[in-house]
């Protein structure tokens, strides 16, 4: 028997057991697969997430091992105009960086192990395939290697995690939300020129209302990807791998990219469960039942805007741990703890994604945040995830910074 059972190695599943077992919890953490393992993603590592990877003790190994660190992002309008935004804070341990996601991930998947493994827990390889119910309540897990029991089961398998299937449904929530869920298809390429070390965000003529990113793993090599909510890919005649396609083949990045070369197979799609708000009092969703609560991705906590999820899965993840057993009070108190840490920036995010799927916005939009050095500071707090940027929730402060 043990406190804690979490489903999912990843960095919400992994920054649960750490920040459990760091309580004296005895936990069992499991996933469905052998790490490292490779992770689709954008491989952007900012704000939040700089500062838990730190309180991880993962400082110094990160040091070590990443190549290049980002000072800011620059968007790129339709028509061409760009606007740096820094993101560099005296408050982060380090700067913001790219990593692959087999290497980040062992390496948060690697120290969770260790402090569940010191407090008297167990890490295992095990498919989940169901609860186990007691009255109603979630006792436990049914895997391909047996049965195991806890006081609290965390669900940090992904968009597919079984815990998560078993809330969505028990709510009568919607697996896929259309309007709540994105689609990205990303690829590794060597030798991209241009790049000033920054990520970049292009909003092109032709995928609109989806955006390209680019963003340096080293000084040679770059994620690359497109990505676009399920809801506006129902309306396009051409699908996210034609689109990437266009980008590299035959818009004004083209040039960029023909002395580049793509690594073999590194061309992944996935999908995007967003933390865009929605009716109700829980948000983004209900995502605890008796004995069990989300963490990550399978609590929906990815940001609408940038699509960038670490940082939300390692703060739910830590969260978790404040909590001794699940019931309707506590699962409620764990998501309105958890929607007032993050709630400000996936709300403004939120309104960014609806605000810039116009290309005339989105050139006017960028055009007047060159000229606002206010507005510049709000999107740098809300692309750092800072905790300041809860002004840009004001329809008065936004009318206000945008217009005078």
């Amino acid at each position: 028997m043990y406190d804690v059972i979490v489903v999912g190695g990843g960095p919400s599943g992994s920054s649960s057991a750490f920040f459990n077992a760091k309580k004296g919890k005895k936990v069992l953490l499991m996933d469905k697969v052998s790490f490292p393992r490779d992770k689709f993603c954008g491989d952007g590592i900012t704000g939040k997430a700089l500062q838990l990877l730190d309180e991880m003790e993962l400082s110094e190994e990160i040091a070590n091992v990443k190549k290049i660190s980002s000072h800011g992002v620059t968007i790129y309008s339709p028509n061409k105009l760009n606007l740096r935004i820094p993101i560099d804070s005296p408050d982060d341990p380090f700067s913001a960086f790219s990593l692959e996601r087999d290497i980040l991930d062992n390496m948060i998947y690697e120290k969770a192990k260790e402090k569940v493994l010191e407090n008297g827990g167990d890490v295992i390889t095990a498919r989940a395939k169901k609860v186990i119910l007691n009255d109603e309540k979630i006792v436990g897990v049914e895997t391909d290697t047996g049965e195991y029991y806890g006081n609290i089961i965390i669900g940090a398998g992904g968009y597919n995690c079984p815990i998560s299937r078993h809330i969505l449904t028990q709510d009568e929530t919607p697996k896929q939300d259309r309007k709540h869920y994105s689609s990205a298809i990303r690829e590794y390429w060597e030798n991209v020129e241009g790049s000033e070390g920054d990520f970049e965000i292009h909003f092109i003529k032709g995928i609109m209302p989806g955006y390209f990113w680019i963003f340096p793993i080293s000084e040679t090599k770059f994620n690359i990807g497109v990505g676009m909510l399920l809801s506006d890919m129902d309306n396009q005649e051409i699908k996210l791998k034609e689109m990437l396609n266009y980008i590299l083949n035959e818009s004004y990045l083209k040039e960029r990219f023909q002395n580049a070369t793509p690594v073999e197979k590194s061309r992944k799609g996935w999908m995007l469960p967003l933390g865009s708000p929605r009716t109700g009092t829980l948000q983004p969703r209900k995502n605890f039942t008796n004995g069990a609560l989300l963490v990550g991705d399978a609590a929906s906590l990815i940001d609408p805007f940038t699509g960038e999820g670490i940082g939300n899965a390692l703060v739910s993840g830590k969260l978790s741990a404040e909590f001794d057993k699940i019931t309707t009070e506590t699962g409620e108190e764990y998501q309105h703890q958890l929607w007032s840490k993050i709630g400000s920036e996936l709300i403004n995010s939120h309104k960014l994604q609806k605000m810039l799927k116009r290309e005339w916005l989105i050139n006017w939009f960028i055009k007047k945040a060159t000229k606002k050095p206010k507005l510049q500071d709000v999107l740098t707090d809300m692309l750092h995830n800072k905790e300041s940027q809860h002004k840009m929730q004001s329809k008065w402060f936004l009318f206000k910074t945008l217009f005078f």
